[in-house]
């Protein structure tokens, strides 16, 4: 068994049968394509590597060899290798010299011969000196492609572009070939949300976020135009999901209007209860906090749904009852909320990466799940998917 077969699926199952043909050239980003082979094959891809000569100058053909398990094409054969189907054609990096030649169909070695023969298939990834890349005629030939074939943009760090992390460039794959969710938009709200007591107190929560990114994530992957709407944070953003951010419950109920044309709408977010009567300035003393009153919020899921007639899914966790006054509970937030769907847990059984859940519909089905969180967040997207 070759090496890349132990890491196949390791991370997801999402590109499993798809095959990548992953285009290297002379730039020294070339250096990254065997992590990002790696990484794409980690989600179950089969990746074949193409080279160009000057691609060899930076990293060697037993370097992809051992990353993908496949030998590179670096030549034309009377295989015909360009002509072979495949889901996607990854040009990371993808230098100027590449671009320009297939702005204007030139095909001269294996690369650009490939690129050629599949050009709506391509997906580039321009790593250059920005000088060249603000270079006029260059812009022109990238606006030419981008009327067929797809773009990701580059990290600009000290005056160069360079490529963006492996797991942005798999997770534009993974968006591009899978399509569960295409042209659905979805909105993830998560984190604590906060309200504040002064101009330097808050009432929070411990929420880490964590399953509302991973619901952002699989919902991106699959084909979906994702927002994440978050509050405070205790873990990574991917640079991929367009991310904005709320504070308390009145900065969402603003925002309703906004939310409605949305398809899906999923709330893991940890919203507070009560909220402080405001002070302006900073509360001096202990017997100033004492004397500070707390009033009840409204419930965001209930006034939402008032307007909203998409797709609904919210959580709820409990803590110190049976599982079968767990899911009572949840199943009358679910029918005073007339949600679609509610997440139901303990929180005894939540851990920093596992959870344990049940997810209730509205018709009476429900689904039990034990295990990582980002399992708990793909299954319930995909649920989702086949609800749309």
């Amino acid at each position: 068994m070759h090496s890349s077969e132990k890491i196949k699926c390791e991370k997801s199952d999402i590109l499993l049968g798809k095959k990548i043909c992953l285009c290297v050239t002379g730039g020294i980003a070339a250096v990254e394509t065997v992590k990002i082979a790696r990484e794409l094959i980690r989600h179950g891809a089969d990746v074949v590597p193409y080279m160009t000569e000057n691609a060899l100058k930076f990293v060697s053909e037993d370097s992809l060899l051992f990353a993908t398990g496949h030998r590179p094409v670096c030549t034309l054969s009377g295989l015909s290798e360009h002509l072979e189907e495949c889901d996607a054609v990854l040009v990371a990096p993808a230098t100027a010299d590449v671009i320009s030649k297939a702005a204007c169909g030139i095909a001269d070695d294996a690369v650009t011969t490939l690129i050629l023969a599949n050009l709506e298939k391509c997906i580039f990834v321009p790593t250059m000196d920005a000088r060249m890349y603000e270079n006029p005629i260059l812009q022109r030939n990238i606006n030419i492609l981008k009327e067929h074939c797809v773009f990701i943009s580059p990290l600009l760090e000290e005056g160069k572009l360079k490529m963006p992390s492996r797991e942005h460039i798999a997770a534009e794959i993974m968006h591009r070939l899978r399509n569960e969710l295409r042209g659905k938009r979805v909105l993830v709200i998560g984190g604590a949300g906060y309200e504040k007591y002064d101009n330097f107190r808050i009432l929070t929560n411990l929420s880490t976020g964590r399953t509302a990114v991973e619901i952002a994530k699989y919902a991106y992957y699959l084909g979906a135009e994702v927002t994440l709407l978050i509050g405070l944070m205790q873990v990574p953003i991917p640079s991929f999901l367009r991310v904005e951010r709320f504070s308390g419950i009145e900065s969402l109920l603003k925002r309703i209007p906004e939310f409605l044309n949305y398809d899906a709408i999923i709330v893991p977010a940890a919203l507070p209860d009560y909220r402080p009567v405001y002070r302006d300035g900073k509360i001096k003393s202990l017997n100033e906090m004492k004397n500070v009153e707390l009033m009840e919020n409204p419930k965001f899921l209930k006034e939402l749904r008032k307007e909203y007639r998409g797709y609904l899914v919210g959580f709820k966790a409990e803590s110190g009852i049976s599982e079968e006054e767990l899911i009572k509970i949840a199943r009358a937030r679910m029918d005073e909320y007339e949600l679609d769907a509610i997440v139901a847990n303990l929180l005894e059984n939540v851990r920093k990466d596992e959870t344990k859940a049940i997810i209730i519909f509205s018709d009476g089905e429900m689904e039990r799940y034990e295990g990582p969180k980002s399992g708990l967040a793909r299954k319930l997207v995909e649920l989702v998917a086949e609800a749309l």
